[in-house]
């Protein structure tokens, strides 16, 4: 079921000038007889420049030194920690989940001593009488 009255492609032009023009949203939408924050949705669908919605809070954005606006890069982890020429992983003694001994670790994620991980009981999970292994 189609609303009644033009559609967006037609009021589209209209919408674009008035925006351009500095018109508040209230008057864009009063001409255009539709509401504020679908006339917000829209210009923000079309691409036009960012304007203060009701309720929406005035804030600063961010600026680099010579005036431009910053752009948000998500941080990359460095392509070194991917390759063979990335340095040796800090081995450090930590203490083994299952027997309770120092041992060296090659990093956070090995918890678990080399005499452990050779056992049966590693290997079998047996320790862990509460879970039920299926398979």
């Amino acid at each position: 079921m189609r609303p009644e009255g033009p559609s967006w492609q037609d009021q589209d032009p209209v919408l674009r000038d008035m925006w351009l023009q500095m018109k508040t949203p209230q008057e864009i939408s009063a001409v255009l007889n539709r509401s504020v924050p679908a006339i917000m949705t829209r210009a923000a669908r079309l691409g036009l420049p960012r304007r203060a919605a009701p309720g929406r809070k005035p804030g600063r954005r961010a600026v680099n030194p010579d005036g431009t606006p910053q752009v948000y890069q998500p941080r990359v982890r460095a392509a070194a920690a991917y390759t063979a020429d990335a340095p040796a992983a800090v081995v450090s003694l930590r203490v083994c989940l299952m027997c309770l001994k120092q041992f060296e670790s090659a990093g956070r994620h090995n918890r678990i001593c080399n005499s452990c991980k050779g056992s049966g009981e590693y290997s079998s999970a047996s320790a862990l009488g509460d879970m039920h292994l299926s398979g």
